[in-house]
């Protein structure tokens, strides 16, 4: 069987298709006979669609196209047999990790069962991790270096949207389908963000029609897998919608964007805005706050972009700051104050690292933070997590 891309004048809105519409893995998108819901369906059919023909001697380059080679994303990620050789401080960012691109792994293939219980129970897995110590577990997030940038990026989000959640008083029930959408909101997403963080020229056509799309494609895929509940689904759909209708893939506004997918699409931008890219330097925690706050009532929502930081802080925990006498202190937990977090030093004004980590009251102008170091400062590799954070994050698994 061949796979052939999809016309685009015979995806009209209202309009049965003749036959399947099928992805590159041959998964059905559009059974036969069934009317498109909307132009915004017609174009992520356009963009991921297929019909499925038998091949032809002699097939013509043409009109036939085969898929692409498996992804890595698609390649089940290795047991290490328990054995892990992380520092003990990233062991459970890795644990999660190696669960949640397993849950990858099998939604992208199409294969797998119970995948909605087993995305819920990855869920509840981050909200006992939270638990234990939330500011240990942003940290290691924070400093973590060998995790794939998908994979975090969906993690440090899903924390986020618990921590803010929970902050205003809504049930662990409730925060966990939210978790489940934050882990899951780019699973349409993934194979391409690694092609574009290749790509040194501008997106084609076709490439922007597939970021603008992909939200649809992520839910599309959740629903193929047996997720039905209808908050997931929808924090999915619009967590790239915006206030004011600017944003995608349906451009909505205000009223009718969810408030889910409001608080996801906040925790989005800022753990994509803090997390280095191939084509770009991570931007500062800081920056990363000023620059949505600088957006709230016009962009994303005023209410939930001032639960954001006050849960979160201006200093995320593990960033390294450079003080006001020039000492470099590692942020190791938020505090009441949203500019004066806990600091601990742990290298001199000359950048020798000390064997004990004083604390600093940064909110005296004498050790006051003046700089945030960037994600490339060697000391980050060199630190004693334990004595900045304890192990009660370590306990074992319930």
């Amino acid at each position: 069987m061949t796979l052939r891309q999809l016309d685009r004048d015979i995806l009209v809105p209202g309009k049965p298709i003749g036959f399947d519409v099928v992805d590159a893995s041959g998964r059905i998108l559009l059974p036969m006979g069934t009317p498109l819901a909307d132009e915004a369906q017609a174009k992520l059919l356009w963009t991921r669609g297929y019909r499925m023909e038998e091949e032809r001697a002699p097939p013509t380059r043409a009109a036939s196209f085969q898929a692409p080679p498996p992804s890595a994303w698609r390649q089940r990620p290795k047991s290490s047999g328990g054995i892990s050789n992380a520092p003990k401080f990233f062991q459970p960012v890795e644990r999660l990790s190696f669960q949640l691109e397993e849950i990858f792994s099998d939604l992208l293939n199409g294969v797998g069962s119970s995948l909605p219980e087993r995305i819920l129970e990855l869920s509840r897995a981050i909200q006992i991790q939270l638990g234990r110590d939330a500011d240990a577990l942003l940290a290691a997030m924070e400093l973590s270096s060998n995790t794939r940038y998908g994979t975090l990026h969906a993690l440090h989000s899903a924390a986020l949207c618990d921590l803010v959640a929970s902050s205003q008083g809504i049930p662990s029930d409730d925060r966990r389908t939210l978790i489940a959408a934050a882990l899951t909101r780019d699973v349409g997403f993934l194979e391409l963000q690694d092609d574009l963080d290749r790509q040194s020229d501008s997106l084609t056509a076709e490439q922007q029609d597939l970021v603008r799309m992909h939200p649809l494609a992520s839910a599309q895929m959740l629903r193929e897998a047996a997720v039905t509940d209808p908050v997931w689904l929808s924090a999915v759909e619009q967590h790239h919608e915006r206030l004011n209708g600017s944003g995608y893939p349906r451009g909505i506004a205000a009223d009718s964007v969810q408030s889910q997918a409001c608080l996801l699409g906040i925790a989005d931008i800022y753990s994509a805005m803090t997390k280095p890219r191939a084509y770009r330097a991570a931007i500062l925690g800081p920056n990363a706050i000023h620059s949505i706050f600088q957006t709230r009532g016009s962009l994303v929502d005023e209410a939930c972009t001032q639960s954001f930081i006050r849960t979160l802080g201006v200093y995320s925990p593990g960033l390294l700051v450079r003080l006001a006498n020039r000492e470099i202190g590692v942020v190791v937990r938020r505090t009441e104050n949203l500019k004066a977090p806990d600091v601990r030093v742990v290298a001199d004004p000359e950048g020798k690292l000390l064997q004990i980590y004083p604390s600093r009251d940064v909110a005296d102008p004498d050790f006051s933070i003046v700089e945030v170091l960037p994600r490339a400062s060697s000391l980050r590799d060199k630190l004693n997590h334990r004595q900045l954070w304890g192990e009660n994050h370590l306990a074992s698994r319930r």
